[in-house]
C-alpha cells in the first residue's frame, strides 16, 4: 500500500497559517520523512458561493502549490487530486504539467476529472455540456504534446497546424489518473489512463457531485470489478493504480489503529493500492505531529 497526504487547503475559509512557503515546505518534508509516497492538492479556481456556504472549499492552484512542495523535497510524488481538465486549453495544461514534472525530476501524477460544479464552468466560460467531449479531446492532446513532436490537431475550440512544445516532461510517460465514479470514468481509466480515483459519494448527498453513489466497500468492490472486467475485455495487461480515502477507524478521538489497519487490509484485498490518509489538525504543529504518528503507527507497521 502507498500513502498520500492531502495538503490542508480543502477548507472554507482557508487557514492563513497554512498559506506560506514555510508551511508547505514543512508539511511536505514531514510527509516525505514519515514515508508518504505523495502529496496532493485539489482544484477549484472560482467556486460558486452557495456551494462554499454549503460545505464546499477553497483551493490553491494545484501546479503552483505542488511546485513549492517539490522544491522542499526530493522523493515525494506530486498528485493533482484533481485538476478539472475542461477548464484549460489542453496545450496550456500540458505546459503546466510538463514544467512541474521537469523541475521536480519526474514526480508528477496528473489526476484528472471532468468537473461537476456548473456555476464554476459558467464563471470560467466553458460550456458545462461539453465537458466530457473536452476531457476526451484533452487526454489525446496531452500525450501528443508531451512527446516533443509537432502536433497537428483540430479541436472543438482550437486548431494546431504544426506546433511543438518543449521542454518535454522528465518522465517518458506522466501517469494520468482518472477521477470519478461513473461508468464512463472507469472505462476511461481502463482504456486511456494509468490509475483511477473513486470518491466516497453517500446517497444522502443526492446528485450534488453528479456521479455514481459510493457508500461503502461493497459499492467500491462493484465499481472496481466493472473497471477490471472492462480492462480485460479490451486486452489491457498493465495494472491500474487505484486511490481511495481510508476513513475507517478515524473519529474525533483520534485513530483507532487496529480498526484502521483492518480497513487498509480490506481495501488492499479489493484492489486499492494507494490510500488518501486521514491526517489532519487545526494547526501546523498538530498536523506535523499527526503525519509523524501516522507514519510510525500505520505506514511503518
Amino acid at each position: 500500500m502507498r500513502y498520500v497526504f492531502s495538503l490542508p487547503f480543502v477548507k472554507h475559509p482557508m487557514n492563513p497559517a497554512f498559506l506560506t512557503q514555510e508551511a508547505v515546505a514543512e508539511l511536505a518534508r514531514a510527509a516525505e520523512s514519515a514515508g508518504f509516497e505523495a502529496v496532493a492538492v485539489t482544484e477549484h479556481p472560482i467556486p460558486f458561493d452557495p456551494w462554499l456556504e454549503g460545505g464546499g472549499h477553497d483551493a490553491l492552484d494545484p501546479f503552483v502549490a505542488l511546485s513549492f512542495a517539490a522544491a522542499a523535497t526530493t522523493r515525494l510524488k506530486l498528485l493533482t487530486n484533481l485538476t478539472v481538465v475542461p477548464y484549460r486549453n489542453p496545450f496550456m495544461l500540458a505546459k503546466s504539467a510538463a514544467s512541474l514534472d521537469r523541475l521536480s525530476s519526474g514526480r508528477l501524477i496528473l489526476g484528472c476529472g471532468t468537473g461537476y460544479l456548473k456555476e464554476e464552468f459558467d464563471a470560467i466560460g466553458v460550456d458545462f455540456e461539453e465537458r466530457n467531449a473536452l476531457f476526451d479531446e484533452s487526454l489525446e492532446v496531452l500525450r501528443k504534446t508531451w512527446s516533443g513532436e509537432s502536433v497537428t490537431y483540430r479541436g472543438r475550440h482550437f486548431d494546431a497546424v504544426g506546433n511543438t512544445a518543449n521542454p518535454t516532461p522528465a518522465q517518458s510517460r506522466i501517469p494520468i489518473w482518472i477521477g470519478g465514479n461513473s461508468r464512463l470514468s472507469r472505462r476511461r481509466a481502463a482504456e486511456k489512463a494509468d490509475g483511477w480515483m473513486p470518491i466516497p459519494n453517500p446517497r444522502a448527498l443526492g446528485r450534488r457531485r453528479r456521479t455514481v453513489h459510493l457508500d461503502d466497500l461493497d459499492d467500491l468492490r462493484g465499481l472496481l470489478s466493472y473497471m477490471v472486467d472492462h480492462a480485460k475485455a479490451i486486452g489491457r495487461e498493465t495494472p491500474i493504480d487505484v486511490l481511495f480515502p481510508a476513513l475507517e477507524g478515524v473519529s474525533a478521538d483520534g485513530l483507532d489503529r487496529g480498526a484502521h489497519l483492518a480497513h487498509l487490509d480490506e481495501l488492499g484485498a479489493i484492489g486499492v493500492n494507494w490510500v488518501l490518509a486521514p491526517v489532519g489538525g487545526t494547526s501546523l504543529e498538530s498536523i506535523v505531529r499527526s503525519i509523524g504518528r501516522y507514519g510510525r503507527e500505520v505506514i511503518d507497521r
